[in-house]
């Protein structure tokens, strides 16, 4: 299939290891865009001015994995564009949560966002009356002829009215709708289709449902109930007898432990994740991590068709994840050694050494 072998030969345009540590012994943001330019993101970084700004820079990224899921369109037929995407989805509700951060803190640069909003011909909702809207009750109404209305609705309302204060409800309605309308295309695949993917997005509903569970521990005074309606309606291997039981761990350790016996990959990476010094960024990146290892595997197998564009494409995701992460330590010279640390891509060690090693 075309999509196969175009995947195939995007897939050799990835960063390497060693791109990877050039990139983070930069000293600027300007110094990383630089390096980029002689890699596969050139092109979209020619308009881009030398003194770069970090978030410039990174909606230029971002730009790379829009345009490039839109060549994949090109050559799909439903149901497999309809799945497809839903992987794209995820840049569109990205773009909502700028705009309703904008309008919560009252910023009135709407230009700049419109600037840095990257935005698909095939998007669910008009962004530019998105941005014309002054407050969460217009945002709602220009939704309303949308998918999103449903979910976002009534966390709209409730930040209109003033009984709400916190974008956390919303913005995680609005993840609740990316993830649950990738599993209701991924079941209208062809049999064969789905159970090629089903590694990667199993895996991914499974550490979804499992990564509420340790926030709703970690930070949230929530009953049983309450943090059952926060978790997905598809399951996969943790089904939903399981997740009864998990919603009752009263504690981290406990919910480890009551893993560990059925899910001892799941346990691992959880309790490893408990253990480092800042677990939240740990876990986020090791949930990452065995997404990414599920993709390859998927891409490594079989000849080239359907599957191998979908894994390339969360194998792009990812390089995109990590070279965000990048510019954010360099631009706020944080320490570089936690920034390799918590990528997404395992990098061998450099072939060099730099003063921040």
């Amino acid at each position: 299939m075309a999509v196969g072998v175009k995947a195939h030969v995007l897939y050799s345009r990835l960063l390497l290891d060693d791109d990877y540590w050039d990139l983070l012994s930069s000293d600027t943001v300007s110094e990383i865009k630089e390096k980029l330019m002689s890699t596969a993101y050139g092109e979209f970084l020619e308009t881009i001015p030398a003194e770069t700004h970090r978030r410039d820079l990174e909606s230029a990224i971002h730009s790379t994995i829009i345009a490039q899921g839109e060549s994949f369109l090109f050559h799909m037929s439903s149901p497999r564009d309809k799945f497809f995407k839903t992987l794209m989805y995820q840049y569109e509700a990205d773009g909502l949560k700028s705009v309703f951060r904008h309008i919560a803190s009252g910023r009135t640069d709407r230009e700049k966002l419109r600037q840095r909003l990257n935005v698909s011909r095939h998007s669910l909702v008009s962004f530019d009356n998105m941005l014309s809207a002054r407050n969460f009750s217009e945002a709602s109404d220009v939704l309303r002829n949308t998918p999103y209305y449903r979910s976002l609705a009534e966390p709209l309302r409730r930040l209109h009215s003033g009984e709400e204060r916190s974008l956390f409800p919303l913005e995680a309605a609005l993840d609740m709708f990316v993830e649950s309308s990738r599993n209701k295309a991924l079941e209208k695949l062809e049999p064969a289709e789905r159970n090629r993917l089903l590694p990667i997005f199993g895996a991914r509903v499974d550490l979804y449902n499992i990564y509420i569970l340790y926030r709703a521990l970690a930070y949230y005074n929530l009953t049983p109930e309450e943090t059952l309606n926060r978790l997905l309606p598809a399951k996969y291997r943790v089904a939903m007898p399981v997740l009864r039981g998990l919603v009752r761990a009263g504690a981290l350790p406990n919910l480890t432990e009551m893993l560990r016996g059925r899910f001892p990959a799941y346990a691992e990476l959880l309790s490893s994740a408990l253990s480092d010094e800042n677990p939240e960024l740990a876990l986020d990146s090791k949930i990452k991590r065995y997404i990414y290892a599920q993709a390859k595997s998927v891409f490594d197998n079989g000849p080239p068709g359907f599957h191998t564009a979908v894994a390339y494409y969360i194998l792009k995701q990812f390089e995109i994840t990590d070279l965000t992460r990048i510019i954010e330590y360099v631009r706020y010279a944080h320490d570089r050694r936690s920034a390799a640390v918590y990528l997404t891509k395992s990098i061998a060690a450099a072939g060099g050494e730099h003063e921040w090693q």
